[in-house]
């Protein structure tokens, strides 16, 4: 593909507001960049109360050792809030305040580290980025609310971030950031009982919810982690306005009753063992687990229940001890897709509670040859022709030409799609899965004269998988028949565990002319 036409396939599902806030963001920061106000006095504000929230990951391990996304970094001297050692990612999360909730965090030791980065406030480059003042803003006022703690110092510097944050409001990328600006301004309107930020709160989160949570509950943006990082945040914002006096019912009214339809999504998708289909960027061990969510929707008056899967395009099938996790939905949100994989028709499949056939994962947010690798076809379990993409992902979080699905026929155990990945060169791809107690069947059908397609299958790192023969393999005790295929091999992967963990694991690459019959049977 050349540069000019993936241009134009990334662009033109921008919205005008995008592209109005990228180009005028560009020109204020050269010319007219946001400075830290000044603030003379303390401003009126209210101490908060909430309900009991959950405790987070231990990210904090004392005397200046921090580990994130599996990589530790101990400062000698001072804290560098900046440190760029191991990735934006991990200097945001450095900035992002999660570790106020670790269960052993003491008051001092959170005063501490939180005075530590007010010092040189106006040197913290990345942390006052929009998206790490969103976050670190609401966490520090949760550790005030749970220490029951509110120094001035404090309060003066989360005004004057909200300040900042209210100047430089996602607009430019839309989705779950400009969600997390929205909260963010929440809190801050409730605890100073500020008209601006009321009013910035008001107007992102009362549009960008209808927007964004679709109406079998999903996040729009298709991945079921940031799916559970909104989750909490409505929670904690449903908390917050139940709890303390403000002037925002219709926002109250709209989260309660859009939660329930977030949270009965979220109970549908998981899998028996509480794990989610960790499709798209999902990441292991990065958000809270479905259980911590339902039990804090329980104690905020919300129970889950199953739903129907639909606007999403994922769908889950439980028969015998199968459970099938299938996607066969649109990438994303069009103006929006920088967590997309280009996945279509992939699947996820457990069996007696635990993982069997799984996706390769997300081991590294970097603009890299991995990132690129771990977002292709090739590393999901489903078809790829003439070693071309289904969806044109590229620059770590962009998404080009796209596959677009259609579903043709859906029953209790069965499912049948087709998706135009491959129209550029005129090839559809249909894909059915039919589930019975003791069997899954999958069928491709790849349309063309003589098409040359590659099928994948990743197996879990628990699994000794072993090949009998190229269309008979064995994966402890469970039956893998491949027909019509022309060759398969037996290969060796690279699962992420997790940000900068992979563990090596089998995988099964399936050669065929256009068409393929797999049957994993007990």
């Amino acid at each position: 593909m050349n540069k000019l036409s993936r241009y134009y396939q990334t662009l033109k599902h921008l919205k005008p507001i995008q592209i109005r806030y990228q180009m005028w963001y560009r020109l204020r920061n050269r010319f007219f960049p946001v400075d830290l106000p000044v603030i003379h006095h303390l401003p009126d504000y209210r101490k908060l109360v909430l309900h009991p929230f959950p405790d987070q990951h231990t990210h904090y391990l004392g005397n200046k050792h921090f580990q994130f996304l599996n990589l530790d970094q101990i400062f000698k001297e001072k804290i560098n809030w900046n440190y760029k050692g191991h990735g934006k990612l991990w200097t945001y999360h450095l900035n992002y305040f999660e570790y106020l909730h670790q269960p052993d965090m003491d008051t001092e030791t959170g005063l501490k580290l939180i005075r530590d980065f007010i010092s040189k406030l106006e040197c913290r480059s990345e942390g006052l980025d929009p998206y790490p003042i969103s976050l670190r803003t609401i966490n520090w006022i949760k550790f005030m609310i749970d220490h029951n703690t509110w120094p001035e110092d404090l309060i003066q510097s989360l005004y004057t971030q909200y300040d900042v944050l209210s100047k430089k409001i996602e607009y430019h990328l839309l989705g779950n950031h400009l969600l997390e600006n929205g909260f963010s301004m929440l809190f801050g309107a409730v605890l100073f009982q500020d008209q601006k930020f009321t009013r910035i709160a008001k107007k992102i989160l009362t549009a960008e919810l209808e927007e964004q949570i679709l109406s079998d509950g999903a996040h729009a943006e298709l991945s079921p982690a940031y799916h559970c990082m909104l989750l909490q945040r409505a929670l904690d914002g449903y908390n917050l306005l139940t709890q303390n006096e403000h002037c925002l019912e219709y926002l109250e009214k709209q989260l309660e009753e859009m939660i329930p339809e977030m949270v009965n999504w979220l109970h549908t998708i998981t899998f028996q063992n509480d794990e989610l289909p960790m499709v798209n960027d999902s990441i292991h061990g990065h958000v809270l687990s479905p259980k911590q969510l339902r039990d804090y929707a329980r104690k905020l008056g919300f129970n889950a229940d199953t739903c129907q899967l639909s606007e999403s395009g994922y769908r889950k099938f439980e028969m015998g001890h199968f459970e099938l996790f299938t996607d066969v939905g649109e990438v994303g949100l069009s103006y929006q897709p920088g967590h997309a994989h280009s996945d279509t028709f992939s699947f996820v499949l457990h069996h007696r509670g635990k993982p069997l056939i799984v996706d390769k994962g997300v081991s590294t947010y970097e603009k890299n040859s991995l990132r690129q690798e771990e977002r292709g076809t090739a590393s999901h379990n489903t078809v790829m022709v003439n070693g071309e993409e289904q969806s044109d992902v590229w620059s770590g979080f962009r998404v080009g030409r796209r596959a677009s699905t259609q579903i043709l026929e859906e029953s209790g155990n069965q499912l049948v799609a087709t998706h135009d990945g491959y129209r550029h060169i005129g090839i559809t791809h249909t894909r059915s899965w039919k589930i019975t107690n003791n069997k899954v069947v999958i069928f491709d059908s790849v349309d063309g004269s003589n098409v040359l397609c590659d099928a994948y299958l990743h197996f879990h790192p628990l699994h000794k998988v072993k090949k009998i023969d190229d269309q008979l393999y064995m994966a402890d005790g469970l039956k893998i028949e491949l027909q019509h295929s022309e060759h398969s091999n037996l290969e060796t992967y690279r699962w992420a565990a997790g940000m900068n963990r992979v563990e090596n694991a089998k995988k099964i690459k399936i050669n065929f002319i256009n068409k393929l019959q797999t049957i994993i049977s007990s």
